[in-house]
């Protein structure tokens, strides 16, 4: 297998990682939820937890969106590595038979 193509379990540790960032974003979201749940903010306040709460999840989905097909790529070229290998293999063991 070539060694500049991630194997299968790598894309799935970097997968993995990727979740567990945007767990912790959601957390960070859902922090800022409860704290426009303040009956005392002032409208200008809530305003500004409003963009920041906008920003935070539009910057996470235009990320995802770039690691997502970096992923999906890396895991092609992963099973086709995969399966170029099982073939060539096979290919081997066939020539040594009788």
């Amino acid at each position: 297998m070539n060694s500049a193509v991630k194997d299968i379990r790598e894309v799935a540790c970097i997968a993995i990682n990727e979740l567990s960032c945007c767990k912790e974003t959601l957390f960070q979201i859902e922090a800022l939820f409860f704290a426009m749940q303040n009956e005392g903010l002032a409208r200008d306040t809530l305003d500004q937890l409003i963009v920041l709460g906008a920003g935070i999840a539009g910057d996470l989905a235009n990320d995802e969106e770039r690691n997502l097909e970096t992923l999906r790529a890396d895991l092609d070229a992963a099973k086709s590595a995969l399966r170029n290998a099982e073939s060539q293999n096979v290919a081997r063991n066939s020539e040594g038979q009788p």
